[in-house]
């Protein structure tokens, strides 16, 4: 490499200096810029989704006086239970709505100090109302419980009227938290517009800079210029890693954060269910067992993703009773509170297959789970086939909820497919683990619609088995799990 003067060396050397710590600046304030307007929309979508609670709260109370409807007309009981399951999910929300108010100090700096102040009397005697209404319902299913049906109808009007101040309490809160989109959407405008202001000025200055410094590079040697256009492609390479490190980072956080935000309130559900006596302390238990394998399930995706993405999945082969594993499956479904249809199977003569009992259970669990989000009436069918030259079985599990998107079905088994023409929308992880994990036992895995329903079709290769006849079954077994 030729010698670069000393004078040359130290022009070059005050230009980038002056453009590291001007893109230092520029970094600095930008990372800063992107917080502040990340806080303010999670922020607003936090503000959103609790404002949006409001009708939901609302519905809730109206379904509540349904059920107090129901005993005003000395109907069954059986509304009783749901009732204080609703009343769970109002002061869950409230308390959520609380503690958005209370962790936050941007609704302080939004809102002018009386209407601050305004906001949290609302709020508290908004809360006390609620207690005074829950109060009135407790005496007045106690009256019912008494056969005082007297005393019952005049705390069932004391309820109505509660319920009414409640709905008026609540436009209040509304009506106090109108300004707070348009007062964050002006301040996201202020950061923005100092941002640009600071951006158009550091591009100049960066620019006048990087014209001297080009002109200083100019004198020196041709080898100079090939260190730094090397260590530059150096440093974009290494960036470029930097930000796909990152980019996986926060698709496992987003992964992680979305799906084990599991159905923990179903399990009040079934406390309350039990307290009441709809349903034994055994089924409730069994429900709330259910409950927590589905959490496990969501979680054992997570964790089976990082496994999937690292080529780092493992099988553990042994054999295993299809027909039992099945069984074992539709176990666990009995007491799924999400499950609105009857769970019907029609399987072909047992095979004992050497496969991975876990992993294929989790396949079954997975599908399955697909099936009952999107089956409100009808049917949930398992159904298994040893063809004929028996070195192949078919699974196939259909339902008889709408059909597949056309186009969904050929991106079902990849991550992240929204299914936006259904009435749930997800990440896509069962499915796309699901298919994985038979890939791994070298099998095949597809979807597609079959008389206006959905059908799945797992082939596993048949390498070493046995089967196994009973004389009082025939080669097409059914079991039928009811709807309860």
């Amino acid at each position: 490499m030729l010698e670069i003067s000393s004078h040359s060396q130290f022009r070059i050397g005050i230009c980038i200096s002056m453009i590291i710590l001007l893109l230092g600046v520029v970094s600095i304030y930008t990372i800063k810029t992107m917080d502040d307007i990340n806080q303010n929309y999670n922020f607003i979508l936090e503000y959103n989704q609790n404002i949006s609670n409001f009708d939901d709260i609302k519905i809730k109370y109206e379904r509540q006086m349904t059920i107090f409807e129901s005993l005003k007309s000395e109907e069954n009981l059986a509304g009783v239970g749901t009732f204080w399951i609703y009343n769970t999910e109002i002061k869950n929300k409230i308390y959520d709505f609380n503690t958005l108010i209370i962790n936050n100090p941007q609704f302080v700096e939004l809102l002018e100090d009386k209407k601050s102040l305004e906001l949290e009397n609302n709020i508290d005697s908004y809360y006390n109302l609620h207690l005074n209404y829950e109060n009135s319902a407790s005496d007045a299913l106690s009256y019912f419980y008494d056969g005082d049906f007297g005393l019952f109808l005049l705390e069932y009007e004391n309820l109505k009227h509660l319920q009414f101040e409640l709905f008026e309490k609540l436009e209040d809160i509304e009506q106090t938290l109108e300004i707070i989109p348009v007062y964050s959407k002006i301040s996201v405008e202020h950061i923005i517009a100092d941002f640009q202001i600071l951006q158009w000025t550091m591009i100049i200055l960066v620019g006048v800079v990087t014209t001297m410094l080009v002109f200083f590079l100019n004198q020196t040697n041709s080898n100079l210029k090939s260190e730094i256009k090397m260590q530059t492609k150096n440093l974009q390479k290494l960036n470029e890693q930097l930000k796909t490190v990152d980019k996986k980072r926060e698709e496992f956080i987003s992964i992680a954060s979305h799906e084990l935000k599991g159905p923990i309130q179903p399990i009040f559900g079934f406390v309350e269910l039990a307290k009441t006596g709809i349903i034994s302390n055994q089924e409730a238990l069994e429900g709330i067992s259910n409950i927590a394998l589905n959490l496990e399930n969501i979680a054992n995706n997570v964790l089976d993703l990082t496994k999937i993405e690292n080529d780092e999945l493992e099988l553990h082969l042994e054999k295993n009773s299809i027909n039992e594993l099945i069984s074992e499956v539709l176990d666990s479904e009995h007491f799924n509170p999400d499950r609105k249809v009857p769970i019907i199977t029609r399987l072909d003569v047992d095979v004992v297959m050497n496969l991975d009992r876990t992993r294929i259970k989790q396949v079954l669990r997975n599908i399955l789970d697909n099936c009952i989000k999107f089956t409100e009436t009808g049917t949930i069918t398992i159904q298994t086939n040893l063809l004929k030259d028996k070195k192949t079985l078919k699974l196939f599990i259909t339902d008889s909820g709408p059909e597949i998107p056309h186009d969904v079905l050929p991106k079902i088994f990849k991550k992240f497919v929204t299914k936006g023409n259904y009435k749930v929308s997800g990440f896509g992880l069962g499915l796309y683990i699901s298919k994985n994990i038979v890939d791994a036992h070298k099998g095949k895995i597809s979807a597609y619609n079959k008389n206006g329903h959905p059908v799945f079709e797992i082939s596993l290769p048949i390498i070493s088995f046995d089967l196994t006849w009973k004389d009082s079954e025939s080669s097409n077994l059914e079991k039928n799990i009811e709807y309860n």
